[in-house]
């Protein structure tokens, strides 16, 4: 049964590798050619580090470290390289020996280490790959809680990063490159005071920073292009989920990929939970006000004057009738129609944007100069975007009921 929003579901899913990247493209790219030309020279042995920054997450590392195995997939047979790309994520195997474990279960099921010690299955992993004659690329995720794990000691750790050292290959050719994935950079420190032969080894580093609000707006593109039907989502509301979370943009400004995908795909649940037939700027406001819990509280808009009441009133009116941004021109006659209604006499202009600016100010509007084409000097307004339209009229109208009395 067709559904009236999802082509492909799990388009959306973090977990989906696209076929191309749109952004980390270059630095994709990059790693490939240095670690296909080292396997081309008939020797590996690279240990490369990708890592963020402090308390940022869904920047792309685990996404790019795996499109660059899947492209040394596709392109190391074509030179006549057998290869096999090996990814593992310490959450699930937080110990040594079940990293050995995963490691020689996805080279090949003939491995048997089982009893083994680490040394000894690191030989037998060694052997294996150099009878077959295999280059092999261990991407280690998480590796910050390898180096901080109490379950696996400094000197097993050296053992598996310089391996050749524990276990020479027969023919004196290493085989196995590593990618470290860390969630920052810090960890470089405490890689450097506690096993600095290792820190040393890392031939290449590579730093990812937050994405910014063109780069989230590429990579929703991308995934409302192969998840969802055509017509069912528009740019307005990838910019909107952009905006929020991009480094550069206008919300949370976090510049996580992760949950620009998260508020996506939640909009398009509940559109089509809904029975509507396309994605409208209120599911995503919905979808971010779910994610950030950032709903301004009751007593919070209690404590506004009325006629801040009022023009919020007339932004959040705008927005559920008709869109996203309003010029102060429309705003004003909108609100100059709702004072009207509850008795009210609308206050002059400068009073008027002062109304804007403090709303603007406690972060409950977006206001931002008009862009080119626009006559005259105007600005541009817009509920925050991780604040739904219609919860908060009902809101207002109950404030303003009280305070005013009934109409």
């Amino acid at each position: 049964m067709r559904t009236t929003i999802f082509r492909d579901r799990q388009k959306l899913s973090e977990y989906y590798i696209p076929s191309e990247l749109r952004v980390r493209r270059k630095e994709a790219i990059l790693l490939t050619r240095k670690i296909l030309l080292r396997f081309s020279e008939g020797r590996a042995g690279d240990v490369i580090a990708i890592f963020g920054s402090p308390g940022r997450s869904g920047i792309g590392k685990t996404t790019l470290t795996k499109y660059v195995g899947h492209m040394l997939n596709e392109l190391a047979p074509e030179r006549g390289i057998k290869f096999k790309f090996i990814y593992i994520n310490v959450y699930a195997a937080p110990s040594l020996h079940e990293i050995l474990t995963v490691i020689a279960s996805q080279i090949s099921p003939k491995i048997n280490i089982r009893g083994s010690s680490s040394l000894e299955a690191l030989k037998t992993i060694v052997d294996y790959i150099y009878e077959k004659n295999l280059f092999i690329l261990i991407a280690i995720d998480e590796f910050q809680n390898l180096v901080k794990s109490p379950k696996v000691d400094d000197a097993y750790l050296y053992s598996l990063l310089r391996i050749y050292e524990q276990v020479p290959p027969p023919d004196g050719i290493p085989r196995i490159s590593y990618i470290l994935v860390a969630s920052d950079y810090l960890i470089l420190s405490e890689l450097r005071s506690k096993m600095p032969q290792i820190e040393s080894q890392i031939s290449f580093r590579l730093h990812l920073k937050p994405y910014t609000v063109e780069e989230l707006y590429n990579i929703l593109e991308q995934r409302a292009e192969e998840a969802l039907y055509e017509n069912t989502w528009t740019p307005e509301i990838l910019y909107m989920i952009a905006e929020h979370y991009g480094i550069d943009g206008n919300g949370l400004q976090d510049g996580n990929a992760r949950r620009a995908l998260n508020a996506l795909n939640t909009a398009a649940e509940q559109a089509e939970f809904e029975g509507a037939n396309r994605i409208t700027p209120e599911y995503v406001r919905r979808a971010l006000a779910v994610d950030s819990m950032a709903n301004v509280s009751y007593q919070d808009l209690e404590g506004l004057s009325t006629h801040e009441l009022l023009v919020l009133y007339a932004v959040a009116k705008h927005t559920l009738e008709e869109g996203e941004w309003l010029t102060t021109g429309q705003l004003r006659r909108i609100y100059s129609e709702i004072a009207e209604y509850y008795g009210e006499t609308a206050r002059g202009h400068t009073q008027f944007n002062m109304y804007i600016n403090n709303l603007k100010s406690i972060q409950l509007l977006d206001v931002n100069p008009s862009g080119k084409g626009m006559r005259g000097r105007t600005s541009l307004i817009r509920l925050r975007p991780d604040m739904p339209a219609r919860p908060l009229i009902e809101v207002l109208e109950n404030i303003l009921k009280k305070r005013l009395g009934g109409v």
